[in-house]
């Protein structure tokens, strides 16, 4: 498969700063630099960020909770779906018998999941939207002491978590032997079938 993402990216910034390399400070409002991410690029570039931890929305279970891996990533035009498995360590579930207090000890406990993530992206305040959607979980014989992972996993999903964006970090571009500042602003995201497409519009000022 061709690099399509990093190499595009710089190509077409270069020559965008060859054309305005020579000008004042300038911000382009038209020029857009789109980096298209094909499905496998972007499940392997998650799996090398991996585990990630999942934080308990609730005060009745204690022990770390993580997205131990990533088996499947597909992009479809309106939506990305996942399959992976979540790992539990340490897991202790609080209940209450007879007006006693309990803590039931589970320790390890492991989940296939599937998920799909509807993206929405605010061009306004640079804000992208991600919503999970957990659907239904296919039972089999070792899954049943993961059961108390399924009621976490789909309080989590149905809502919205924002992801700024408007923060990203500057780099700089050299232009034979000067270096020129560039920040990129994310203009748009949309996924299509089998890749997302990032669009960014750069921003170049002269170096002092």
């Amino acid at each position: 498969m061709k690099p399509t993402g990093t190499g595009f990216f710089h190509f077409a910034v270069l020559v965008f700063l060859l054309v305005l390399a020579g000008s004042r400070p300038a911000v382009s409002s038209e020029q857009v630099v789109s980096i298209t991410m094909p499905a496998e690029v972007l499940r392997q570039t998650i799996s090398d960020s991996l585990p990630l931890p999942i934080e308990p929305q609730n005060h009745y279970m204690e022990g770390s909770i993580v997205v131990d891996s990533l088996e499947k990533l597909q992009i479809n035009g309106k939506s990305i779906f996942l399959q992976g498995v979540v790992l539990g360590r340490d897991i202790a579930m609080k209940t209450r018998i007879a007006g006693q207090d309990v803590k039931m000890k589970l320790g390890s406990v492991k989940l296939p999941v599937r998920c799909e993530l509807f993206l929405r992206f605010d061009k306004q305040q640079k804000i992208l939207f991600v919503t999970p959607v957990f659907p239904e979980a296919e039972k089999d014989a070792s899954a049943d002491s993961a059961d108390i992972l399924l009621p976490l996993l789909h309080s989590l999903g149905g809502r919205e978590y924002p992801i700024a964006l408007d923060s990203i970090e500057p780099f700089l571009f050299r232009v034979g032997d000067r270096t020129i500042p560039v920040k990129l602003m994310p203009a748009d995201i949309q996924t299509v079938k089998g890749a997302m497409v990032i669009k960014m519009i750069p921003r170049v000022y002269k170096s002092p």
